[in-house]
């Protein structure tokens, strides 16, 4: 359930999953979630469906099956429990959504003649949801499986501190004043409230986190998100932004130590904020982009100004014709004209295959950002102004 999402081991967190059964069947399928678990801000389900007749199952195996139609997903909220709906500050509040989205994916290696396996996310959930509601399209009308909402408390700690916005995908140079006031981690996500003014532009809070071995991961690392799609709202000149979005990996929170923002420590236990030194290394750099490999394929990498900014070393060897590069312990080894890499000695396949541009090796970036666990993003300089557009990589550690 969890592989389908999260990079890694995740049986750190198998304590959580619940292995209860919820189905509902009809004369034609069996719909049945057969493992759970969730968040305060998202849920993840894996999902079997059973045919019980051949034109069932045809319907299931068709290529068509899957569409906008195939499922759909509500959640049940304790209105005792219910969140004030978000002042607007020009206007009536307004109550944000719930379940505002959800995606999922097969597991090919369990499909049989008869049934289809799907890893399930289910996100923009709150604290007052208690059970999301499942329905196939090709079953009864109304015929929901409600599976039960126990929610990981994540661990949230109060920052209240101003420091200075990173940039993001679509404001690439960030620099405005933002006010971070929580960060609430859970084995699964992460959750921020901030804000910063309207006048300022965008502003995103970057952060770090130190773990108990005294190491400090970056967000590229943790999270893997490319800074972008909080929900926000004007009030007053001041934008308030909730934020909330899945962790690149599975987090054992009793390796965390403290979340970092701004040059200081606030420890997840609660205790006194204090300063911290940051690896330069672990900030946002901006990197050219390069031409494209292929035709109507995206940007590509130049590969030593990568390293150059991460602070590794690319190393070029005329006698196999290869360039190779360690980081994070992780090495890659690019071939030009090749599209396979290798990956600590196994073969990655990539869409394209690196060349040579104007003398400098440029590559896909989809090898790096998955090997090495940085986010990296084909940035716009002020998105989605009329004149803007994509002006370098942002590569975020």
């Amino acid at each position: 359930m969890l592989d389908f999402y999260f990079e890694g081991d995740n049986t750190l967190v198998e304590d959580y999953v619940s292995h209860e059964t919820y189905s509902i069947r009809d004369d034609n399928y069996t719909l049945s979630v057969i493992s759970s678990v969730a968040d305060t801000s998202s849920a993840y389900l894996l999902v079997t469906i059973e045919a019980k007749n051949d034109a069932a199952a045809a319907a299931l195996m068709a290529d068509d099956f899957e569409n906008m139609d195939t499922f759909s997903v509500r959640a049940l909220e304790n209105e005792a429990v219910k969140p004030e709906p978000t002042p607007t500050g020009n206007g009536p509040a307004v109550e944000m959504p719930v379940a505002g989205g959800f995606s999922y994916g097969e597991k090919e290696a369990l499909r049989t003649e008869t049934s289809r396996t799907y890893s399930m996310r289910v996100d923009e959930l709150n604290a007052a949801v208690y059970a999301v509601q499942l329905r196939l399209g090709l079953m009864e009308e109304g015929s929901y499986v409600e599976i039960p909402v126990e929610p990981v408390e994540p661990v949230t700690v109060e920052v209240n501190a101003e420091g200075t916005g990173s940039g993001t995908f679509d404001h690439i140079e960030g620099g405005a004043p933002v006010t971070l006031e929580t960060v609430s981690l859970s084995p699964f996500s992460i959750q921020m409230e901030y804000s910063f003014a309207d006048a300022d532009g965008d502003a995103f809070p970057l952060l770090f986190f130190r773990m108990t071995d005294g190491s400090l991961c970056g967000w590229g690392q943790i999270v893997g998100d490319n800074l972008l799609g909080p929900t926000s709202w004007n009030d007053r000149g001041t934008i308030h932004c909730d934020y909330a979005h899945p962790l690149r990996s599975v987090l054992e929170l009793s390796q965390v130590d403290a979340v970092v923002f701004n040059g200081m420590a606030y420890p997840l236990d609660g205790g006194r904020p204090e300063p911290v030194e940051i690896d330069p290394a672990l900030y946002p750099f901006q990197i050219p982009l390069m031409d494209r490999l292929s035709e109507g394929g995206g940007y590509s990498v130049p590969v030593r100004a990568l390293c150059e900014g991460l602070g590794v070393d690319c190393v070029w060897s005329n006698e196999a014709q290869t360039a190779a590069m360690t980081y994070r312990g992780v090495t890659i080894i690019l071939t030009p004209g090749s599209t396979t890499a290798l990956v600590d000695g196994q073969p990655v396949e990539m869409l394209e295959a690196p060349a040579a541009q104007d003398g400098k090796l440029a590559a896909c970036y989809a090898v790096f950002e998955d090997a090495w666990q940085v986010s990296m993003s084909a940035a716009y300089d002020n998105w989605p102004s009329d004149n803007a557009q994509r002006v370098a990589w942002l590569v975020i550690p």
